[in-house]
């Protein structure tokens, strides 16, 4: 069981590969998107050293989308984001986590085939997780990636390639997704930051089953463990309900279960693995 897990862990991460159309029409006017999210792990029990851990999670993103040339698509995106830890737990773990990544993404025409169905894309995301808002340079990753895409039509694209993560425990992970839509209301997108498959209810509403998962290093700015890197590690599943308000605004509730968590010191002295838990969560998304 536990090499199972393992291996999900390699493949989710693969699923955080934005797809649109692959190649933009020169018509098409650059577009500002932007989201905030909170998200709430309650309280639940440490199985190793005892205690319990409740985590809350905020979020803002914002991405700019234009074309160069007129052709082009690039995506320039700033995700900031901030854990509260509220532990009862021997292990000295900070009270908050904090995260800042930029993106420069873009997708191309494979040069090497010219039937209109295969793309290329790169992205490439510099950042910096610590414990306390100060820059350390200690802490400043640059991870990036390159994939295949395979776009037979809007409803189905298959994507592949490798992502690579330098000063990270687990440096290289391949890189799968997938976008198919069998009819008008189903749609299975696990080509996105927000993996999930949906069911149309109408124009405005849709049921939601989605995952997430993190896998993330922060380094320890303050205390004894200074200078340490501390591994955070989830997965979550779980139902919800998104609408959208108007050509603007768009909102998703959800909750669900969160497992295989852990925060672990890179020096292997502290170790938390709290157990299966509860979250709920609220996200808004705003496009111009």
């Amino acid at each position: 069981m536990l090499k199972k897990t393992k291996i999900l862990l390699i493949l989710l991460p693969a699923l955080s590969v934005t797809i649109s159309s692959g190649w933009t029409d020169e018509g098409e006017k650059p577009r500002v998107i932007t989201g905030i999210q909170s998200r709430h792990i309650y309280s639940g029990n440490i199985e190793t050293t005892g205690g319990d851990i409740g985590i809350t999670s905020s979020d803002f993103d914002l991405t700019y989308k234009f074309k160069v040339a007129g052709q082009l698509p690039v995506d320039i995106s700033l995700d900031v984001g901030h854990k509260d830890i509220n532990a009862d737990t021997p292990v000295d773990l900070p009270t908050h986590l904090e995260s800042r990544r930029l993106g420069l993404s873009t997708k191309f025409p494979a040069p090497w085939v010219g039937d209109g169905h295969f793309f290329m894309g790169l992205d490439i995301f510099p950042t910096l997780n610590t414990d306390g808002w100060d820059w350390k340079s200690g802490a400043f990753r640059i991870p990036f990636r390159g994939y295949l895409i395979f776009k037979e039509s809007d409803d189905l694209i298959l994507i592949g390639g490798v992502s690579v993560r330098p000063e990270y425990e687990r440096e290289v992970l391949p890189v799968v997704g997938l976008i198919y839509r069998p009819n008008d209301r189903l749609s299975f997108n696990f080509a996105s930051d927000d993996p999930n498959i949906s069911c149309k209810l109408n124009d405005a509403t849709l049921l939601r089953w989605e995952m997430d998962y993190a896998w993330d290093e922060y380094e320890v700015t303050r205390g004894a463990r200074e200078g340490v890197v501390l591994r955070y590690q989830e997965i979550s599943s779980g139902f919800g309900i998104e609408h959208q308000f108007n050509a603007v605004f768009k909102g998703i509730v959800s909750a669900g279960g969160v497992f295989n968590r852990q925060l672990e010191y890179s020096d292997e002295v502290g170790k938390v693995a709290p157990d299966t838990g509860f979250y709920t969560s609220a996200r808004l998304t705003a496009a111009f």
